[in-house]
């Protein structure tokens, strides 16, 4: 056996050494905090490490028999982690990388990817040579060897070379047309060799026992090279889209991802004792292009970043006792930056058989289009409905159903997608119905489950929903023949989406990267406004907000070991109108439980609606109002109000969805109650807005979002500014604080993008600030 020590730790040998041991990070818990404190020191460690002049000015040092290969593994990382392909440190790096002809396959797959990630245009004659010297090198039993000779292939070299394919297939490379035939072969001859070669359960190195570096290479790569070559399920022939067919071509990977999860680790190689940050590096692949939060049991990026950051040394590197500590680093800082990217939508697994994903590359495909419009990298997921929770659900914001079967859900299910929307989740849905699919089951018993679960029908949306215009206009006229969108209303915005035939068709044939697969015009039509209307679900259900991948979920849930009204607490009555009192019932009951949780106050989380001439009203020195309808107090009700003021009373409130009917009657019906009050505006000096040792937050900066701005993009609609609040003040006093912008929506659920008001963060922390002032601990 030929035993070469790669620079970059991707070549596996017999003799192996211990993990090394690192002096402690202070704070080792997987939080974005900390993990973007590792990235940094991580990204300055190797910075300094690079040679600042002389003939290798710009490279990594390490292992030169691999030439730029060292100095590409470490720019790539750097790239990943957010460095500028302009900056001083990667301008030096390329540069270097440019003047250096590659020898091997290492060398060239990672120069490919690189050049790939940093300047594509610029370079794209150098990436299609590397690439044929790939294809040219590829070994006679269809993997890749080290490039020097024409012998076998290793699952090593072979995992870099398809990686580097990916890449430069995604810029839509076009090969010289010598060597159109050999690249025609070279795939399919790759899916061949990783097939033979697996053994038992996994795959090991040069054929041997499975360990999770090279089980992680063949899963990745089998992924990547099926989704070049496998038939898909949607096809498209002269003007007709099919849909539902039979996906050809995949290879079963369930068994080596199984021998992943029942050999999971991440502070050893399984049944390996070396090459530790290598395999995370390639486990970091298999998470994120299999869409899996978690290999088995096992939150892999969160529990990879926990090690990681136990063994990061002061100075910033990593090392695994295998490969010098610039190589080592480079791999964590790959895993610590890829792995960590924000999820966007999660595709329920349910049932015991493939209904739910018919078109396997579906949300894949928009996940990448998604991508493209909102130029950032971004995951999706893969939840399993029999093992989901709450909080699980609500890792992902946006839960995609597909199905063409009946759709049936029991108690406990059903209470759990209430629960999901209600906490700030949203669902898109369709029925695989039509073009060659049969999914009338699924329409009926879909549309039956929602209104079971909601206690309302789905609607068809009005061509001015802002659905149809949230990033991209798509004209509803346009769409295939009886086609429309359904939805249902939950939280002041529409929580659930329905489409009755296939979106998800569309999707697998609109690949977001590389050469576009050609079609009839009308097809190409149908095609892209069924990416459009999927990339405008993302904008409209997140606002393109999206919760970072280690925060922990927010769910906010009144406390079951209260007392109702204890010594002490905190409780807020609702006044009781006839403009929509109770049109957000939980908006103030959660401005409470977070009020608890930043502030440890104790609080009474029922918010019972009061008359206002009840002797209820004593019970509630602090009063909520909102609504989004006109009102008008009776003369007997604007009498207790006043009561209620004269005794030291306090209100607060907001105009749901910023009704301006709705503050028109507060202002007239409170000026009815107190003639001689006067109405004023907020001062953003005021000690009301600025952060104070009682908890106040800084209300001088807070987003606002107002579809009435000129531009119909939803993701346009977004300004910065101080917090709009009217107070209403009475013999000297401020009796009231009222918000015209929307705070209930948000406090409820989430923000609406179909009404002027605060991002859900703001509308707590300004109703936090209300009550504080309220409780005369703000100004």
């Amino acid at each position: 056996m030929r035993i070469t020590l790669l620079a970059l730790a991707l070549i596996l040998i017999a003799v192996f050494a211990p993990v090394a041991v690192a002096q402690n990070l202070p704070n080792t818990k997987a939080t974005p905090a900390n993990v973007s404190a590792a990235i940094e020191k991580c990204i300055s460690f190797l910075i300094a490490e690079q040679m600042k002049d002389g003939d290798r000015k710009g490279s990594w040092t390490g292992y030169l028999e691999y030439g730029t290969g060292q100095t590409s593994l470490v720019t790539l990382a750097l790239l990943s982690a957010g460095k500028n392909a302009k900056s001083p440190e990667i301008s030096r790096a390329l540069t270097y990388i440019r003047a250096n002809k590659p020898k091997k396959t290492y060398e060239a797959a990672l120069r490919v990817m690189v050049l790939c990630a940093a300047e594509p245009a610029r370079d794209l004659n150098e990436i299609k040579r590397d690439v044929e010297w790939l294809i040219e090198k590829q070994s006679s039993d269809g993997g890749w060897g080290y490039g020097d000779t024409m012998g076998d292939g290793d699952e090593s070299n072979s995992q870099f070379a398809v990686l580097a394919l990916w890449e430069a297939s995604k810029l839509g490379i076009i090969l010289d047309p010598k060597l159109e035939e050999r690249f025609n072969t070279t795939i399919p001859k790759c899916e061949a060799y990783w097939i033979k070669n697996i053994r038992g359960d996994g795959w090991g190195y040069r054929q041997g026992a499975p360990i999770g570096s090279m089980t992680c290479a063949g899963i990745a790569s089998m992924i990547i090279l099926q989704d070049t070559s496998a038939g898909t399920a949607a096809s498209a022939k002269n003007d007709r889209i099919q849909c539902c067919g039979t996906q050809t071509g995949d290879f079963n990977l369930d068994t080596p991802i199984q021998w992943l999860a029942s050999n999971f680790a991440v502070n050893r190689n399984p049944n390996s004792s070396g090459y530790t940050l290598y395999y995370l590096y390639a486990l970091e692949r298999v998470g994120r292009l299999t869409g899996q939060r978690f290999i088995g049991a096992h939150d892999w990026y969160r529990e990879g970043v926990e090690f990681l950051l136990q063994t990061q040394t002061v100075g910033g590197s990593f090392q695994d006792g295998q490969t010098d500590s610039v190589a080592s680093s480079a791999m964590a800082l790959l895993f610590l930056s890829k792995g960590k990217r924000q999820v966007v939508i999660g595709h329920l697994q349910f049932g015991n058989d493939n209904d739910w994903q018919h078109h396997r590359r579906s949300v894949q495909n928009l996940t990448g289009h998604i991508e493209k419009v909102w130029k950032r990298e971004l995951a999706w997921q893969t939840i399993r409905l029999e093992q989901a929770n709450l909080a699980s659900l609500l890792e992902t914001p946006i839960l995609f159903i597909s199905g063409s079967r009946e759709f049936r859900l029991n108690d406990p299910q059903r209470n759990l997608l209430k629960d999901y929307v209600e906490q700030n989740g949203f669902i898109i849905a369709e029925a695989c119905n039509g073009e060659g699919c049969k999914g009338e089951e699924f329409d009926r018993s879909f549309r039956s489950e929602m209104e079971k679960i909601f206690d309302k029908p789905l609607q068809k949306l009005p061509p001015t929903h802002p659905i149809w215009t949230a990033e991209a206009r798509v004209d509803p006229n346009a769409l295939p023949k009886d086609f429309w969108l359904y939805g249902l209303d939950a939280c002041c915005r529409t929580s659930v989406i329905y489409s009755p035939i296939s979106l998800s068709c569309r999707w697998e044939l609109a690949r977001p990267f590389g050469i576009a697969m050609k079609h009839a015009p009308t097809v190409d039509a149908d095609i892209q406004n069924a990416v459009k209307l999927g990339v405008n679900v993302a904008a409209y259900a997140t606002g393109r907000e999206l919760k970072d991948k280690l925060d922990a979920v927010q769910i906010i849930q009144p406390q079951k070991n209260r007392q109702p009204l204890e010594r002490g607490s905190l409780a807020i009555g609702k006044i009781m109108h006839s403009g929509g009192a109770d049109d957000t019932p939980k908006a103030v009951s959660n401005l409470l439980e977070i009020y608890h949780k930043e502030t440890q106050a104790i609080v009474e989380s029922k918010t019972p609606m009061v008359s206002l001439i009840s002797d209820e009203v004593q019970k509630y020195p602090t009063l909520y109002i909102h609504g989004r309808n006109k009102f008008a107090f009776s003369d007997e009700e604007a009498k207790g109000l006043r009561k209620h003021f004269e005794t030291g009373g306090f209100v607060m409130g907001d105009a749901i969805c910023a009704s301006t009917d709705f503050s028109e009657s507060v202002r007239r019906e409170f000026a009815k109650a107190l003639p001689e009050s006067f109405w004023r505006i907020v001062d953003p000096k005021n000690p009301l807005m600025q952060r104070n040792s009682f908890g106040n937050f800084d209300l001088g900066t807070v987003s606002l979002v107002d579809p009435s701005n000129p531009s119909s993009e939803l993701r346009q609609a977004k300004r910065e500014g101080p917090a709009e609040i009217h107070a209403l003040e009475w013999k000297g006093r401020i009796v009231m604080l009222f918000s015209p912008n929307d705070l209930s929506c948000a406090l409820e659920s989430k923000h609406s993008m179909q009404c002027r008001g605060y991002v859900r963060a703001d509308a707590f922390r300004i109703g936090i600030n209300m009550i504080l002032f309220g409780l005369g601990l703000s100004g």
